[in-house]
């Protein structure tokens, strides 16, 4: 598929291309107060669907114009075609009108990088450009897909045009767009712009790239570049020469709202109340603690580690109001697999009430695992009787949604970057 798509946009003879990855979080979710603490998270690629977003840039004469492509037809056949496509706004008071529309993530990108750099600004107004976005990061997945989108669109502009760790260009109080300028920038887009909740989580590991481990400590009030720190980010892959993970990822196929999820635990953690600030800090302990098993390449620990960010997740969400926790399909498929032999643990990533599950397995079993997982999910699709035998507790139109459920084998890769 990778191949495919870059065969595509290369025939478009594009400037510029380029490649922004998906993203799991090991430790889960403190997306939403993670300004106190610090969380193990990393950027991947899938082996078969690359789980990326491809964003190319070429210059037009007459007018600029912005492109979504779709890539999957209903039986999973790659067909990459247009799917939304218009001019390009330039008057800003339109450009913000637009981010609440269906290129709400482009004119919100745009927004902020106009607000944020007055030389892009300047090259923007002046300067007509074709940009197409693909993405095969499946929609609402918790993989960081709406992340990877506005990443991919800032890094390209900002080598398009010149502007990427450029120091000649800067007015008094800007800063060099750098990744961890641009994951600011991405959170600022994200959370002031397009008022969703979101954190700084997914911006860093995106930008920054490999396994993280990434201290966000002074940024719970998301205030704006340089009146707090920036995120401490330690790519420890590289030094506890961890060449791969031994995970399975399966998104259910069912789609969730992540800032709905952020804003309710944001909102009960700001109020104080006790039980979510325990929990949390319960979680940011066992962040810190996974390092040392990451460190030893200690499997074993570390989805001990994942059980008890599945349990602490599971309680906080429920009182809160989420009935389900983290989502009935999400236990469901951790219910699944958890007691086979060669999985260590499965647990959520990204928000709950939906989106993906991974399962840390033994490395020498993950083809073994896949497919068994793939078997039980059918079984239970296919069987009422195995289904209520196993799930009792649940209503039957719960196998529905799991019928459009995906599963990838991934590795661990740079952040964004340019082809």
């Amino acid at each position: 598929m990778l191949q495919q798509i870059l065969d595509f946009i290369k025939g478009l003879n594009p400037d510029i291309l380029i490649q922004a990855p998906a993203r799991i979080n090991l430790i889960n979710p403190l997306d939403a107060v993670e300004g106190d603490f610090w969380m193990p998270s990393a950027a991947i690629n899938g082996l078969d669907n690359p789980l990326s977003v491809f964003v190319y840039i070429k210059k037009r004469e007459m007018f600029g114009s912005v492109k979504f492509y779709s890539n999957l037809e209903s039986t999973g056949k790659l067909n990459i075609c247009v799917s939304k496509e218009e001019k390009i706004e330039k008057d800003l008071n339109n450009i913000k009108k637009k981010s609440k529309g269906e290129f709400k993530l482009f004119y919100a990108s745009i927004y902020r990088l106009i607000k944020t750099n007055f030389s892009f600004s300047e090259k923007f107004e002046k300067e007509n450009f074709e940009i197409g976005i693909i993405t095969t990061i499946p929609l609402q997945s918790g993989l960081g897909g709406s992340a990877a989108i506005i990443i991919g669109i800032i890094y390209g502009l900002a080598k398009y045009f010149g502007l990427y760790n450029n120091f000649n260009c800067l007015k008094t109080g800007e800063f060099p767009i750098n990744r961890d300028i641009i994951a600011e920038i991405a959170t600022k887009v994200e959370d002031q712009d397009l008022k969703i909740t979101a954190g700084y989580g997914d911006r860093y590991v995106i930008a920054r790239g490999g396994l993280g481990f990434c201290s966000y400590f002074g940024k719970i009030s998301h205030k704006k570049i340089s009146l707090e720190p920036l995120a401490v980010y330690d790519r420890i892959d590289l030094t506890y020469n961890i060449k791969s993970l031994p995970i399975i990822i399966c998104f259910s196929g069912v789609s969730h709202e992540s800032g709905a999820v952020h804003e309710k635990l944001r909102r009960y953690y700001l109020d104080g109340d006790p039980i979510i600030i325990d929990d949390y800090q319960y979680l940011a302990e066992i962040s810190w603690k996974s390092r040392f098993a990451l460190m030893k390449h200690d499997w074993k620990q570390l989805g001990d580690y994942f059980k008890e960010n599945t349990a602490i997740m599971n309680k906080m969400m429920r009182h809160v109001g989420f009935l389900h926790g983290i989502g009935l399909h999400n236990n469901i498929l951790i219910r699944l697999i958890e007691h086979n032999s060669d999985v260590f643990a499965a647990k959520l990533t990204g928000a709950g009430g939906g989106g993906s599950i991974f399962a840390l397995v033994k490395p020498d079993q993950i083809d073994t695992v896949l497919l068994s997982w793939k078997e039980e999910l059918n079984k239970i699709i296919n069987s009422e009787e195995y289904y209520l035998s196993l799930f009792p507790e649940c209503p039957l139109e719960a196998r529905d949604q799991l019928k459009n459920a995906q599963f990838f084998k991934i590795k661990i890769v740079p952040g964004v970057k340019k082809l």
